[in-house]
């Protein structure tokens, strides 16, 4: 099962994990998650997402309340995933940019994300593409992403 997720499609999931599957779908793929956590983004109580984390995959995912329960975020944090055919996880931030621009990708947004002056935290997103990377002291340790958007509030699923 491990090589048919491997490869990060952009707007489609991961490999055979496709945005828009249900939860059941995905356990039928996974199995049972390491550990579930539900939380909300905002004050109300019916804007739920579930994140469920696979720890020997090295895998987050998320499943949003106002979507129906289905697959709209996947998190990777390991150099067995790939984009466009290269492992990015581990990269120093000059060399991640750079594969960034072999790979095409424009209108890069670099944001510091420390909460303190101890922490070096920053996200390099790409908003045309629905993907961040998050790099901690210089270096990649975590991609995610999420289904394309039509338009701010409609999301293009992959078919």
């Amino acid at each position: 099962m491990r090589n048919e997720i491997k490869e990060i499609k952009l707007g489609y999931g991961l490999g055979v994990l496709k945005f828009g599957m249900s939860r059941a779908e995905v356990k039928l793929l996974l199995g049972e998650p390491s550990f579930i956590d539900a939380f909300s983004y905002s004050e109300s109580s019916k804007d739920l997402t579930e994140s469920w984390e696979y720890e020997n995959l090295k895998i987050s995912l998320g499943f949003d309340e106002e979507e129906q329960w289905k697959l709209t975020m996947i998190s990777v944090a390991s150099n067995f995933y790939q984009l466009e055919g290269k492992s990015l996880i581990g990269l120093q931030e000059s060399e991640l940019l750079n594969q960034l621009t072999d790979l095409n990708f424009e209108d890069v947004d670099v944001e510091d994300c420390s909460e303190s002056d101890d922490e070096n935290h920053q996200v390099i997103e790409i908003e045309e593409k629905s993907i961040n990377f998050w790099l901690t002291n210089g270096v990649l340790d975590e991609i995610q992403w999420s289904p394309l958007f039509i338009d701010d509030d409609t999301i293009k699923w992959p078919e």
